[in-house]
């Protein structure tokens, strides 16, 4: 199967998967990170296979995914070995997206691969922005969780976007990353101070 069959393969198995997906990890995330990932690589360069295929396949292992959504690595693995995916390049998509997520930013002993930095920039590009404003209202309404609260021990729309969002711009790892960022840190930036205004919210 030629590399082009198995990022249709893995495209098509994977918007089946999450077409219905109520959190914002949906089937139209995924094509707007690929195209983010893809536009980034022209920029910076890396194995465009790689890169296309772990933002294709980078959320179906997501702690964040119910079970109805979620495969195990085991059963992506298998995925990728179904679609004639060489053992070495398997490898080598699973560690980009079981490391690049928020929460393991910490645990990043080792530097991170030009592939790997792609894709993640890709997927917190889309955390931001117009995009990540409508995602953000997404995952909190399938959660049960408020849009704000003056109680700061609970978790709200507006925790997430000022403790988590907020600084994803500053997160970026390569020079394309850092500047499609700028635009979409801007208007979430003004969405905040603007709604926050509406609803009779300051700071202390």
């Amino acid at each position: 199967m030629t590399q082009k069959k198995q990022l249709e393969a893995a495209a098509s198995f994977v918007s089946d998967q999450l077409k219905n997906e109520p959190t914002g990890h949906d089937a139209a995330h995924i094509d707007r990170v690929r195209l983010l990932a893809c536009h980034i690589a022209y920029r910076e360069g890396g194995s465009l296979f790689i890169i296309e295929m772990a933002a294709i396949v980078h959320d179906v292992i997501d702690e964040k995914l119910s079970s109805e959504w979620r495969l195990s690595p085991n059963r992506l693995e298998l995925q990728l070995l179904s679609w004639e995916v060489n053992t070495r390049d398997i490898r080598y998509i699973m560690d980009i997206i079981t490391t690049m997520s928020f929460r393991h930013r910490h645990k990043q002993h080792r530097p991170m691969t030009l592939e790997g930095a792609i894709v993640q920039d890709a997927d917190r590009l889309d955390a931001i922005g117009a995009s990540g404003i409508a995602r953000v209202f997404t995952y909190a309404g399938a959660k049960g969780e408020p849009h704000y609260t003056k109680d700061k021990q609970h978790g709200s729309v507006l925790k997430h976007m000022e403790e988590k969002l907020l600084k994803l711009k500053d997160l970026m790892n390569t020079r394309a990353g850092k500047q499609l960022a700028e635009k979409r840190h801007e208007l979430m930036s003004l969405f905040i101070k603007t709604w926050k205004e509406e609803c009779g919210l300051t700071d202390e």
